[in-house]
């Protein structure tokens, strides 16, 4: 890990060097030299780093370490940070003198005052320089003794490992999921509960899964879900994760919206508004949203009430996975009637205490630790086939893992990128030192050394990555681009030198997060458009603990969890960190414990002296409250004065998350400009309102301009939004994201560096030919209001070069959209179409279309785009009665979503699809015939329905016997749509 930060020090000042090439006289040989010796020190760190847990005089260096690459790179933004007040002062002096002289003249006495404050803040600089030239030679002194200290303790000069390039393209592979790879030895367990599961019983009873963490009760759990047999045997089913901190609302809203038929929402709706009718269609998805809003609103009590009456009439299958405490059971217990015969609740828990006190009449069921020829065959799954003389050190290091799978699955990401039976030995050696190390001082055991040895192997290029999930709750999903943009922003990833000249900083995050995968340290949530590549992420709890307690020790990153009705002014609303905390980022987790209905005000804590070198700070709002916050019932609130808070006192800040967090009047305070070295700007739900009632605006200050080095600007959310002319300035901005209504005062066409652009109307991209100078767009989403603009967009040269992989398209107004056939040269060649395809550009890999109201069949034209994985065409895209599908079309498309196609009654398949794995078909009212032709996909694993469609349409395929009806077969796949 100190390889990575001193790495990260000596790259800040050599962009510190090229930037300020002119304001560093008389510092600059200094400087230099710094980052020479930075670099021979980082050469003795991985010896180092491999004997640190042996060593406490080691341990000591390496610590001393870190404080000197913190403190260089402090230095460095601090001197920036300066350097940028004497540029602007230099500017302003000659208007300074001339108005000294016009006051002077005028008899004014407040001009000579003015006139001396500035002159006296410009020929500060000359002494400033001085200081920051003292402060080098006492890093370099520490360096020095630093040096004579390791030659001391025997830590020899190793060779480096390599450019990460070469690391990741030797290490990369597809990721391995825990729940596939050995559910497989669990069967007699998996009998068991599935018979448990359809034992019909007059009570509801309630089945425990209990064991340690890590032994696999989730990854069984999911397996009894997504069983067939087990889904036919209930009108519906849940999965609701609980964990540590959970909310009950949220908690019985999810159990509720999948179980209320149409029926029972629209009973439920009329009740709630009190007997107005409500419109002919309830299956729309606005009645559906409104269904959940109203939801959110209603107390904790009246929503467990209104979840038993519905529950009462149904046999129901619910999963509440990792229950930690009785008294969580207790909460939700309430809510859980008897139902028809056979009704069940299946909980996960590492306490038996919990199991016993849910169902005392219910043995609980535990998995089996994994024999040693199991657990063997686990790890030969992990680590590609072996030549044998592997086995037996492979067999050994796996009785170390005493049998728990997690252990197992971590070992074999570690074991996989060892090529020799050294490095296999090494790693054997490895972890009899750390089993000695952590069997003493932790739970697990030795399970946590197997864990930290996994962290220790780590490229340096890595750890910071992956210490830097601790900032995430427990049971977080993280979204794969957010997480990448705030690496990029903190300097994880530099610009790429080698594979590629298209490859980008985005492209390398990618690679570190499949590397992470691949290794077993991240756990997949949900794959992308393209089925390969992470949508979303989440951590294990053991080796979430582990990163967490690594992140401290480092002072990389400490958590606050933050449980407080906080009220302004009281002693309660400040969160205080130590004087022994020096962590360099600090991630809040608030948690609203108020009453249902009542706003809450949430207040930025205090931190005391040794922060002001901060460099991320964040907000984590848990989903729960962010659902609710749609509707408007609960806020998070900050004042004017805590804004200027941070912004004052948190200059060195790079990531700036405060999303979900009401700004003062929706306006951010003219200070935000203090933060020039910043890079990532969360802004989401800052300037929110009910979007009923009224329409307010939210604005940024001018100042934001002076964010010159920001990357990311997140400001989705926000209502009606002013972006100010200064946000032109902002030329190294590469995603702006965007939504509802903007107030646009500044020039689009200056971003030239912007990668995705969502959400934007066609006129901007229009005026100044701004399509055809932002050429490296790859995600896009546009809104057009006129057919002329349509044209110009989709027409314009930027759609031919082959980087756009994302586009969605929108009319926001009653004028259709133009055919798509005019938009493309179909040659008699059906094998050269994809070099044809003039304007849709054959790089897509996502295209969604809503509102386009296109009156011929589109699909002759999409189905040619070679690269389409993802389409989804919603709220009338298409108005005709019929859609084709011909042979070999969509050759990669793995998810089709069509939604909310008023007029579509006909659907012809032809063979095409062979990819297809999701379907989605919601809101077809008018849907009647589907060709046979989609039994040929075979490769479907999800389909997704609204109850509505499924019993007005009667189709004769799908799953089922020949001539079984549409309705019947459906019930197969699913019971629902969310």
């Amino acid at each position: 890990m100190v390889e990575a930060i001193v790495t990260f020090a000596i790259e800040r000042i050599a962009d510190a060097v090229v930037r300020e090439a002119s304001s560093l006289y008389g510092v600059r040989q200094g400087i230099e030299q710094l980052q020479t010796e930075l670099k021979r020190i980082r050469c003795f760190l991985k010896d180092a780093d491999s004997k640190q847990d042996h060593d406490e005089r080691v341990r000591n260096c390496i610590a001393e370490i870190r404080d000197i690459a913190y403190e260089a790179e402090d230095i460095i933004d601090t001197f920036i940070l300066k350097a940028d007040t004497f540029i602007d002062l230099a500017y302003d002096s000659e208007d300074v003198i001339d108005t000294f002289l016009l006051k002077v003249a005028r008899g004014r006495g407040e001009g000579v005052r003015g006139f001396i404050n500035k002159a006296f803040f410009m020929f500060t600089k000359a002494s400033y320089l001085h200081s920051i030239g003292t402060q080098i030679t006492s890093i370099g002194s520490k360096i020095e003794d630093i040096n004579k200290s390791m030659q001391t303790y025997g830590i020899q000069l190793v060779e480096g490992e390599g450019s990460n390039y070469e690391r990741q393209q030797r290490y990369r592979r597809p990721d391995p999921h825990v729940e596939e790879e050995y559910v497989n030895c669990l069967e007699a367990v998996i009998s068991d509960l599935k018979a448990r599961l359809m034992m019909e019983e007059e009570q509801v009873r309630v089945v425990s899964i209990v064991g340690m963490g890590g032994l696999g009760k989730t990854t069984l759990a999911k397996k009894i879900y997504n069983d067939v047999d087990v889904k036919q045997n209930f009108d519906f089913h849940s999965w609701i994760f609980i964990s540590q901190q959970f909310s009950v609302k949220e908690v019985v809203v999810r159990i509720l919206m999948d179980a209320a038929s149409n029926e029972d929402k629209a009973k439920l709706l009329e009740d709630m508004k009190g007997g107005q009718p409500l419109k002919s269609k309830v299956g729309k998805m606005k009645e559906d949203e409104e269904f959940k809003c109203l939801l959110e609103r209603m107390k904790e009590e009246d929503l467990i009430r209104t979840l038993h009456s519905t529950l009462i009439e149904k046999r129901y299958f619910v999963v509440l996975d990792d229950i930690w405490t009785t008294e969580a059971w207790d909460y939700l217990k309430r809510a859980f009637p008897n139902g028809k015969r056979g009704s069940k609740v299946l909980i996960t828990t590492r306490n038996t205490v919990v199991a016993s006190h849910a169902d005392p009449q219910s043995s609980v069921v535990e998995p089996p630790l994994l024999k040693d020829d199991e657990g063997w065959e686990l790890l030969k799954r992990k680590t590609f086939p072996r030549p044998p003389e592997f086995e037996k050190l492979g067999r050994e290091m796996v009785k170390k893992c005493k049998g728990l799978p997690l252990a197992i699955v971590v070992l074999g990401g570690l074991l996989a990128t060892k090529k020799s039976l050294t490095e296999w030995n090494s790693v054997h050696e490895n972890i009899i030192a750390h089993f000695i190390k952590w069997e003493q001082h932790h739970q697990y055991g030795g399970v946590y050394g197997i864990l930290g040895l996994s962290y220790d192997d780590l490229p340096f290029h890595l750890k910071p990555c992956f210490l830097y999930l601790s900032q995430f709750p427990e049971d977080w999903e993280f979204r794969k681009r957010e997480l990448i943009r705030m690496w990029i922003a903190e300097g994880f990833i530099l610009q790429p030198s080698i594979g590629g000249e298209e490859e980008t900083m985005e492209d390398v995050g990618e690679e570190y997060l499949e590397e992470l995968t691949s290794r077993c340290m991240v756990q997949v949530s949900e794959r992308d458009h393209t089925g390969i590549g992470v949508k979303s992420c989440r951590l294990h709890d053991l080796i979430r603990d582990m990163c967490i307690s690594k992140a401290r020790s480092e002072n990389f990153l400490g958590v606050i969890q933050h449980a407080e009705d906080a009220k302004a002014n009281s002693s309660s609303s400040t969160l205080q960190l130590t004087s022994n905390n020096k962590w360099r980022r600090v991630a809040i987790h608030p948690r609203i414990f108020g009453k249902d209905g009542r706003k809450t005000d949430f207040y930025v804590p205090s931190l005391k002296s040794g922060d002001l070198y901060l460099r991320s700070l964040f907000y984590l709002i848990e989903p729960a409250i962010r659902k609710i916050l749609k509707s408007g019932d609960f806020v998070y609130n900050m004042t004017r004065q805590q804004a200027r808070f941070i912004f004052e006192n948190f200059r060195m800040l790079r990531v700036l998350k405060i999303d979900y967090i009401w700004q003062y009047d929706r306006c951010l305070p003219g200070e935000v400009g203090y933060l020039i070295h910043l890079r990532y700007l969360g802004l989401v739900g800052g300037g929110m309102t009910d979007g009923v009632k009224c329409r307010c605006v939210a604005a940024l200050p001018s100042s934001i301009g002076n964010l010159r080095s920001l990357y990311t600007l997140d400001l989705r959310r926000n209502g009606v939004i002013i972006l100010p002319a200064a946000v032109s300035k902002l030329e190294c901005l590469r995603h702006l994201l965007l939504d509802g209504e903007l107030i646009w005062q500044f020039r689009l066409d200056k971003l030239r560096h912007l990668e995705t652009l969502k959400v934007v109307s066609a006129k901007h991209l229009i005026k100044r030919d701004t399509i055809q100078k932002l050429t490296n767009l790859r995600s896009l989403a546009v809104e057009f209001k006129t057919t002329e603009e349509v044209m110009a967009v989709i027409g314009s040269p930027i759609f031919g070069l082959g980087r756009l992989r994302s586009l969605k398209m929108r009319m926001r107004a009653d004028i259709p959209f133009p055919n798509l056939e005019p938009l493309s040269v179909i040659p008699e060649d059906p094998h050269s179409l994809h070099h044809n395809l003039k304007h849709l550009p054959a790089s897509l890999a996502k295209l969604t279309l809503m509102e386009s109201y296109l009156k011929r069949d589109p699909m002759g034209i999409l189905e040619k785009l070679p690269s389409l994985r993802i389409l989804l065409l919603r709220f009338n895209a298409y108005e005709g009665s019929k859609m084709v599908c011909s042979a070999n079309g969509f050759p990669q498309l793995e998810t089709l979503t069509l939604e909310s196609l008023d007029t579509l009654e006909e659907w012809e398949i032809e063979g095409a699809m062979p990819c297809l794995k999701t379907l989605g078909l919601v809101f077809l009212e008018k849907l009647k015939m589907i060709t046979e032709g989609l039994k040929s996909v075979a490769t479907i694993q999800e389909l997704k329905i609204d109850v509505n469609t499924a019993v007005k349409t009667r189709i004769k395929v799908i799953g089922g016997a020949e001539g079984e009806d549409f309705d019947n077969a459906v019930c197969k796949i699913l019971c629902g749509y969310d």
